[in-house]
């Protein structure tokens, strides 16, 4: 550890000393583990609240009254606020102490969990959740450099592969343990306990954290690169709020400008970063972290399997819940056998590492995953308008076994080149690269999934006709009017899943839309099992199609995943006059298994 930073003594006394290796900031074993025990508590918590609120979503709609556009702003704001936050959080906390910075988000988490909790409109849960998502940006830019503080660089690959399994297991849980919460109803609650439960795991997360934790300040005290927290909030919120709400608003010309002007806010925060830099300074980003092949390729890694990550847990749920219309708990119960998987590939991963090395457990981790989501593909089958759920569970498995291969290690290869000087700056970096992973992921992969439902409609809605013809026949409707039932059933089938919104009936053609009273109503009423079990078929055997083709290209992009990991065991020759020598180092080539 250099002179830049500083352990304050755990007693909280004034006078904290220089620190000149990291064997003086490194903590006893005991204390290390509950430290690293209360960091990992923090993790779970900030990573649960990515994924448990979709599956509450459909409860919190009808309580609060919550528009479209407010139901999706309650999604993306915390991502949003997250992602925008993490690079700035970072710097703070090298300014302010590590340690501080910590406790204190974790503490301004749980009162703005608790303030969503309390929301009685969507307007204060839209903002709670705002300001929840600066908070867990605090507390994660701080958590990869205090690990690395606390413990020897021995066991980072560990302490890291620990960490990268919480964070990966805390957002697979997210829609079982909101599925558990919702339906367990706890005191009359409903949705609210799914933001009530950081309450408990926020005061377990101080309590260990505090007086166990390293200060980590920079010194001397720096100034904050203004210019670069401008340029870099600005840049991602105009990047990740496209993504967003590109779907829902139609992907309006507005929308693309702000794309562009995000281009040229980041491409003029790197310029500000890199003039900083030579004048001496201490920039938001250390673009000397990119000089180094691991750290730049993992984040491309890291990127795409996020990406790929969100976007299998989004068309799971959607698929689920408005395709097959399960309830919150069974679909949050199905994501359970990929969890187990997860748990368990975390488990494994660091004994594959130590045999095989990082680059091919990432391949392998990539593949398994690829692996599960195409077996999942092959047993699925949308002519039958269901999933069978014995059938899913060996690729759940399998595609979580993988996740937890691959997101152990990841932070560690990431990581692997960083010094006491720039693993502050790599710990805003890394998440953010996550979060953006994941909002690309996800608005990509919902563009596709909703074109692929419009493209089985035709299928779909002609084998549900035929079928709703041959149940008319003994159904209490005349003869006469079986036609025009399956006719109105067709054309409000085919609106509905070629419009923007798959998941919703089209206009004029919800339930109980039409005349209550007259010839109209009691028709209806002698059609109202068949033609429900109709709508039911069509928009499952629509949304279960959709589901299978989006497996497969998730799947392909596994392997695409699995080759780039497997390019990180390739030693480049070192080129004289270039690269770490240019900057007073030793050109070496990184060791890897």
């Amino acid at each position: 550890m250099t002179g830049t930073d500083v352990a304050e003594s755990h007693s909280g006394k004034s006078g904290a000393r220089r620190s000149s290796a990291p064997r003086e900031v490194t903590a006893s074993g005991r204390s290390a583990a509950l430290a690293l025990t209360g960091c990992l508590v923090g993790v779970f918590m900030q990573m649960l609240d990515t994924t448990i609120v979709n599956i509450a979503l459909p409860d919190l709609t009808r309580e609060l009254g919550a528009s479209t556009s407010e139901q999706l702003f309650v999604l993306s704001v915390y991502t949003l606020a997250f992602a925008c936050t993490l690079l700035t959080a970072a710097t703070l906390g090298g300014r302010l102490g590590r340690r501080r910075v910590f406790v204190g988000s974790v503490i301004a988490f749980v009162v703005t969990s608790m303030a969503c909790g309390l929301a009685q409109n969507p307007l204060e849960l839209i903002v709670a959740r705002g300001a929840q998502g600066v908070s867990a940006a605090l507390m994660s830019a701080q958590t990869l450099a205090l690990i690395a503080a606390l413990f020897p660089k021995s066991r980072h690959p560990l302490v890291f592969g620990v960490y990268g399994a919480v964070a990966g297991l805390a957002a697979m849980l997210g829609p079982v343990i909101g599925g558990v919460l919702v339906t367990a109803d706890i005191a009359g609650w409903g949705w609210r306990t799914i933001f009530f439960v950081n309450l408990p795991m926020g005061v377990a997360a101080c309590a260990l954290a505090w007086r166990r934790l390293p200060q980590l300040r920079d010194r001397p005290a720096t100034r904050i690169d203004l210019a670069g927290v401008a340029l870099s909030s600005v840049g991602l919120f105009l990047l990740l709020y496209p993504l967003a709400v590109g779907r829902e608003m139609g992907w309006p010309p507005l929308l693309w400008v702000l794309l562009a002007l995000a281009a040229l806010m980041l491409i003029a925060f790197v310029g500000v970063e890199k003039r900083l830099l030579r004048g001496g300074g201490t920039p938001l980003l250390r673009l000397d972290l990119f000089t180094s092949r691991r750290f730049a390729l993992g984040l491309v890694l890291s990127l795409l399997f996020f990406s790929v990550f969100a976007g299998f847990f989004f068309t799971v749920s959607i698929t689920t819940q408005f395709g097959l219309g399960y309830s919150a708990l069974r679909t949050g119960l199905l994501a359970l056998p990929f969890a187990i998987g997860g748990a368990l590939g975390s488990v494994a991963s660091p004994q594959v590492v130590s045999r095989i090395g990082a680059a091919r457990t990432l391949a392998l981790g990539a593949l398994l995953l690829g692996v599960g989501l195409a077996c999942l593909a092959v047993v699925l089958r949308p002519e039958t308008a269901m999933l069978s759920v014995p059938a899913a569970i060996a690729p759940l498995v399998v595609g979580g076994l993988g996740t937890g291969v691959f997101v152990a290690p990841l932070q560690t290869t990431i990581l692997a080149d960083t010094s006491p000087e720039t693993v502050g700056s790599a710990s805003g970096c890394v998440p953010t690269v996550q979060q953006i992973g994941a909002s690309i992921g996800l608005a990509v992969v919902t563009v596709f999934f909703f074109g692929q439902v419009a493209s089985q409609a035709e299928t779909a809605v002609s084998s549900a006709r035929t079928q709703l013809t041959a149940e008319l026949r003994d159904s209490p409707v005349e003869p006469i009017f079986r036609e025009p039932v399956t006719q109105r059933f067709a054309d409000c089938a085919s609106a509905q899943l070629t419009s923007a919104h798959p998941e919703r009936p089209a206009a004029g053609c919800q339930p109980g839309g039409g005349d209550t009273t007259g010839m109209a109503a009691t028709i209806a009423a002698q059609a109202g099992p068949q033609l429900h079990h109709a709508t039911r078929t069509v928009v499952a055997h629509s949304f279960v199609g959709a589901f299978v083709a989006t497996l497969w290209v998730l799947a392909g992009a596994c392997v695409l995943i699995a080759i780039l990991s497997g390019t990180l065991g390739l030693r480049r020759r070192p080129r004289l006059g270039s690269g770490y020598q240019n900057r007073g180092h030793t050109a070496r080539t990184p060791r890897h298994r």
